[in-house]
């Protein structure tokens, strides 16, 4: 996985599906109201959200929003909440880039950010019923990371020589790496195909689906491209009106990805 691509020997145990998709052994049957405000959340630990936080700060704010909630679901923040909205959307932002930071480094910083995301996105996970739009934002903001690892993962490979010892083990963490990207797309089609998900939120999961596939479909694992294919055909065939449209389009971007 990521942590074998930068240090070969880091011990690591790879889960099937590597980005977690969680979607469905865990959903919660909704949030209690939001008893914070943004004041709240700082007092507790979490960076101001006005600036955009480094992985650094992230992680913080992940650190203490699961500490903050911790029997108090009641204090996770809401995406588009009046009091805590403000909170989530800097959770969920896209992270400062700092092009001249060497491309391991990046690397890492990424992984961090995805460590603290998953993290984040495992507290809305409450019972047995379909995820919640918090959940679901987070999973899209994972997907982000890691469309961002895959286009420097070739990069950082490529500036190794050629007898590097250490070379095959990071190469067979990148396919690992990429065999997860292919599971956690294909969750996020079975989420779009769950019935118990409001029309709004399946078409967002589409979405995400459909801007993703161009960057990776060429290198996710061939059996996994194939029920992705299969199963956003059946989707398309089986719904009507804008669920239709958004599941056709994920559908064109894989013609348009081959």
């Amino acid at each position: 996985m990521l942590r074998r691509i930068l240090r070969p020997r880091y011990a690591w145990t790879v889960q099937r599906a590597w980005l977690v998709v969680v979607l469905f052994a865990c959903g919660t049957r909704g949030l209690p109201q939001e008893a914070w405000g943004t004041a709240d959340y700082v007092a507790a630990g979490v960076p101001d959200p006005g600036h955009v936080w480094s992985t650094t700060e992230l992680t913080k704010a992940a650190d203490a929003i699961a500490t903050a909630s911790n029997g108090h679901t009641e204090r996770l923040p809401h995406y588009q909440g009046k009091r805590s909205g403000d909170v989530f959307a800097r959770l969920a932002a896209a992270p400062a880039d700092d092009p001249a930071m060497a491309i391991a480094q990046r690397l890492g910083d990424h992984l961090t950010r995805y460590e603290a995301l998953n993290r984040t996105a495992k507290l809305y996970a409450n019972g047995l019923g379909p995820p919640p739009r918090e959940q679901l934002e987070l999973f899209g903001a994972l997907l982000d990371v890691s469309l961002t690892i895959n286009a420097e993962v070739d990069p950082f490979l490529a500036s190794f020589a050629a007898d590097e010892p250490s070379l095959q083990v990071r190469r067979e963490g990148m396919a690992t790496f990429r065999k997860g990207m292919g599971d956690m797309l294909y969750g996020h089609v079975m989420v779009a195909d769950d019935k118990r998900v409001s029309d709004a939120d399946r078409i967002v999961v589409l979405h995400n689906v459909a801007r993703s596939i161009g960057p990776v479909w060429a290198v996710l694992p061939a059996d996994r491209r194939e029920q992705i294919r299969v199963y956003l055909g059946k989707l398309a065939g089986a719904t009507t009106g804008p669920l239709h449209d958004a599941a056709a389009g994920a559908v064109a971007a894989i013609a348009k990805a081959r």
